[in-house]
């Protein structure tokens, strides 16, 4: 039975404030609970309709801390979507410190102030495509438990470190240790002309304004994505996440798939 306390609780963790109160977010979809079954991750509260639990591996469901048996009634209750599927879960908020070592060492992604969930969410499910295990955020980025990135990352959170920090102090750092900063800028090289690496951070800046300028001059290349024709009204530039997949993909294109 789905308590007015439950539904109250899981309703809440749409808005930030209980999500770090809670310290809970939620997950929603078939797919992204058994995924998230199956990773071993800790599931507080599964909420699911009798015939998913039935055709799931009883290994799984008996992993989460308390498992609700409801309805669909209960269901569309508690869901973000308009349709609701068979499964719901409220899985506990991991959080990150930034390992420079790891960054300087690898290819990384870093936001600056992106504010749109869905490109956050498309970003994440990015790097996991290109094996790009770290994403450091500026503390002005959209929340990555907001409902609206957890479904656009696809699960991909589970393979991809995203952590929050002030990159007004971790870029320098970065750049004291030789790691390369590679900005996404209107004004910069042809991101198809300049020498790959393995390592290095890859910067974006917010949707509408760019990069900050306190970070500007620890860029030590500025790329940018060449259009093929005159801009026209509507069409001046790339989404971020849009960006974001084209940079990635230059960056590996070359590189041997491990």
């Amino acid at each position: 039975m789905l308590s007015s306390a439950k539904i109250k609780l899981i309703n809440s963790l749409r808005f930030k404030k209980y999500r770090d109160r809670y310290g809970l977010f939620v997950i929603e979809g078939d797919k992204l609970v058994g995924e998230f079954l199956e990773s071993g991750k800790p599931v507080k509260i599964l909420l699911a309709l009798d015939k998913w639990i039935e055709k799931t591996d009883k290994t799984l469901v008996s992993s989460a801390e308390e498992i609700i048996k409801v309805n669909e009634r209960e269901l569309v209750k508690v869901s973000q979507h308009k349709t609701p599927q068979n499964a719901l879960a409220l899985v506990h908020i991991e959080k990150y410190s930034p390992d420079k070592l790891s960054v300087s060492r690898t290819l990384s992604i870093a936001l600056d102030n992106i504010q749109d969930p869905g490109n956050l969410g498309t970003i994440i499910r990015i790097a996991a495509w290109f094996g790009i295990d770290n994403i450091l955020c500026s503390h002005g980025t959209v929340d990555l438990y907001n409902p609206k990135t957890v479904q656009s990352s696809m699960g991909a959170l589970l393979h991809v470190k995203v952590c929050y920090t002030d990159l007004a102090v971790l870029i320098p750092q970065l750049r004291e240790m030789g790691t390369s900063i590679y900005a996404a800028t209107l004004d910069g090289e042809p991101v198809q002309n300049i020498e790959k690496t393995d390592t290095g951070l890859l910067l974006f800046g917010n949707e509408s304004r760019g990069i900050s300028g306190e970070l500007i001059p620890y860029v030590t290349n500025r790329i940018i994505i060449p259009s093929f024709r005159k801009a026209l009204p509507g069409i001046d530039s790339l989404n971020v996440a849009m960006s974001a997949a084209i940079v990635c993909y230059e960056f590996r294109r070359n590189r041997r798939i491990k």
